[in-house]
């Protein structure tokens, strides 16, 4: 593995529990620890414990951080309430997405969480304008904070053992801060992969005890490692998007179906290019598919790569995947995509064609089945 990858805090724990490691936005991650289909079914139907350190973490503070961020978020930033979080996106004056991000208001700061590939680019945006507005200050702390995620229906009942709040009071978005272990931390309840999700930040000299802590307080049974790979078989179930696949600068928030990330109510960059898609049908709509195995046939569809083409089948191409996974919830081959506004419906006949076979497919509503209900 190259040198020049950065390594997370808990580089060595990984390695240690035998994960195989991997280049993921130039950092070393846990691809994996086992089967990537175990680890999500782990997740789905007890909890997991995973390293997202790899995100990027960059705080705002000063007297102009409001302005600063309501300049260039979509979310409504100035009636977010201290100790709670929300989704937001940054983008660029024609409405295009440079980042899907999360934003989190504490008392005297705010932390805005990126996608590993945009963080240097969304630090040097923001740095760029808090220079141009004043008053605020940006820093980046991803380097020095660790990021643990645990997830999963079992995971209320394991952080009631570990955390010193009540994890049952915790809503979507409520933002907790306290002291584990002598380490101030800040966790926020995400639910990012569809089900019971809590997020916690603590400085990263602090990284390996706290991993140690959780674990060492909860049965392997139960909460189990999950690489880098369950982690997207799961974004992919509950239908949430990834930079560089589901949106990037040239896709607009109506398009990805995120306007519900945008206030329209206030002036932020791109604006007035979003206002303008308010009540329109987009060309392409990002949907949910499910590819169907040929009558009789002994195995699962083969996994479409990004970019693979959807045709009627009169062979018009109305669409292509972005992201296509096996479903171990649903043991069938599904994806996103984005598809031509009329070929959207769920009667529609559609065709998958990848380079190993051409398979037909059907639209479905994202998250993509049931999950398990809470334990």
């Amino acid at each position: 593995m190259s040198e020049t990858l950065l390594k997370t805090p808990l580089h060595d724990k990984h390695v240690s529990a035998g994960a195989t490691m991997g280049p993921e936005d130039g950092w070393a991650v846990p691809l994996r620890y086992g089967s990537p289909l175990d680890e999500a079914l782990a997740i789905r139907s007890r909890a997991g414990l995973s390293d997202l350190s790899h995100m990027g973490r960059l705080r705002i503070r000063g007297d102009g951080a409001v302005e600063l961020l309501e300049r260039l978020c979509t979310a409504d930033v100035a009636h977010q309430e201290d100790n709670t979080a929300q989704d937001t996106l940054l983008c660029n004056d024609r409405g295009g997405i440079l980042d899907k991000c999360g934003l989190i208001r504490l008392e005297n700061f705010w932390v805005l969480t990126t996608s590993a590939t945009n963080r240097l680019k969304i630090l040097a945006y923001l740095q760029v304008h808090a220079q141009d507005l004043g008053g605020a200050t940006v820093d980046d702390q991803t380097e020095k904070v660790v990021q643990i995620a645990v997830a999963g229906p079992g995971a209320e009942r394991i952080l009631d053992q570990v955390l010193p709040i009540s994890i049952a009071g915790l809503k979507p978005n409520d933002v907790r801060t306290g002291s584990l272990m002598i380490a101030n931390y800040i966790a926020f309840r995400s639910d990012s992969c569809g089900l019971f999700t809590l997020e916690v930040m603590l400085p990263g000299m602090f990284a390996g005890r706290a991993w140690d802590y959780i674990t060492q307080k909860s049965d392997r049974a139960v909460l189990a490692p999950a690489g880098v790979l369950a982690q997207d078989i799961l974004r992919i179930e509950a239908g949430r998007c990834r930079y560089g696949y589901e949106i990037n600068e040239t896709i607009d928030p109506a398009s990805a179906g995120l306007m519900g990330c945008v206030d329209i109510g206030h002036d932020f960059i791109g604006a007035e290019a979003i206002g303008k898609l308010a009540g329109k049908t987009p060309a392409r709509i990002r949907c949910g598919l499910v590819l169907e195995a040929p009558t009789g046939a002994a195995s699962t569809p083969a996994i479409p790569t990004p970019g693979s083409a959807i045709c009627q089948p009169d062979g018009l191409e109305v669409g292509n995947i972005t992201s296509a996974t096996f479903s171990p919830t649903l043991e069938k081959v599904i994806a996103q995509a984005y598809i031509s506004a009329e070929a959207t419906s769920s009667e529609t006949e559609l065709l998958v064609h990848s380079a190993e076979q051409t398979t037909a497919a059907k639209v479905s509503p994202m998250p993509f089945g049931l999950f398990p209900k809470k334990q």
